[in-house]
C-alpha cells in the first residue's frame, strides 16, 4: 500500500510529456515551413511556364498564322516553306508538322481532316507548331496545335471557302485617312474559328509546364 503512495519519479515523466508535447509543435511547424517552401517554389515555377506560354500564345497568333496563310490563293501554297522563310523562325527554332495537315486544319473543317492529322487535345502529341523561349537558364518549348476548325462558309467543302475575311490585307483600310469617306470598303465574311491548345514546358524538366486552351478567329 505505501508504494501506490509513493511519488518518486512524477517529476521525470512530467518533463517528458512537455519535451514531447514541445517536440511535436516544432516538428510541426517545421513541416508547415518545409511545405510552404514548396509550394511557393511550385507556384513560381508554374507561373513562368505560363508566362512562357502566354508569351508563344500571342508569336503564334499573331505573327505566325498570318505568314501560314501567305499566298494561300497561289497553286504552290506551302505553309511550312512560308514559316521557314520568315525572320524568327530560325531564331526561335521554330518546327511545324507536314505541309498536308496544316493545309487541311487552316482551310478545312475539322469533319474533313484526314485521319493522320492529329485532334488529340494533347498540344506535344502531334504538335503543328513548336518554339523555343530562351531564358535566362534553361529555354522552354511550347507545343501548338490546332485540335478543330470551324469554318464560316455556309457553303459545304470544298465549295466552300473555310474563311471568308479577306487575307490579303488590301481591303481592310480605304486609306482615305480621318476626313475621307470609306463607303467602298467591302464588308468583311466571318472568320473562320480555330480551336488551339498550346503546352509550354521547361527543356530540361517537362514537369515544369502550363497549359491553354486557345479559341482564335481569322
Amino acid at each position: 500500500m505505501n508504494m501506490l503512495a509513493n511519488k518518486k519519479g512524477i517529476a521525470l515523466i512530467t518533463a517528458l510529456m512537455l519535451t514531447l508535447i514541445s517536440l511535436t509543435i516544432v516538428m510541426y511547424l517545421m513541416y508547415m515551413i518545409t511545405a510552404g517552401v514548396k509550394m511557393s517554389g511550385a507556384n513560381k515555377r508554374y507561373k513562368t511556364a505560363l508566362e512562357a506560354s502566354y508569351g508563344s500564345t500571342d508569336i503564334v497568333l499573331k505573327d505566325v498564322i498570318p505568314i501560314l496563310f501567305k499566298n494561300m490563293t497561289s497553286e504552290g501554297w506551302s505553309p511550312k516553306s512560308n514559316l521557314g522563310s520568315s525572320g524568327f523562325a530560325s531564331f526561335l527554332n521554330i518546327e511545324s508538322s507536314s505541309d498536308g495537315c496544316l493545309k487541311e486544319k487552316l482551310t478545312r473543317p475539322a469533319s474533313k481532316w484526314s485521319s493522320v492529322c492529329g485532334r488529340s487535345p494533347v498540344a506535344k502529341t502531334d504538335f503543328d507548331i513548336k518554339l523555343n523561349l530562351n531564358s535566362t537558364s534553361d529555354p522552354f518549348t511550347v507545343y501548338t496545335k490546332i485540335v478543330d476548325t470551324m469554318c464560316s462558309d455556309p457553303k459545304p467543302y470544298p465549295e466552300g471557302k473555310c474563311t471568308g475575311s479577306d487575307l490579303s490585307g488590301v481591303n481592310l483600310d480605304c486609306g482615305a485617312g480621318t476626313a475621307g469617306g470609306c463607303g467602298g470598303v467591302p464588308v468583311q465574311h466571318l472568320p473562320a474559328t480555330y480551336r488551339i491548345e498550346v503546352q509550354g514546358e521547361r527543356s530540361t524538366n517537362p514537369l515544369e509546364k502550363s497549359k491553354l486552351s486557345v479559341l482564335y478567329a481569322y
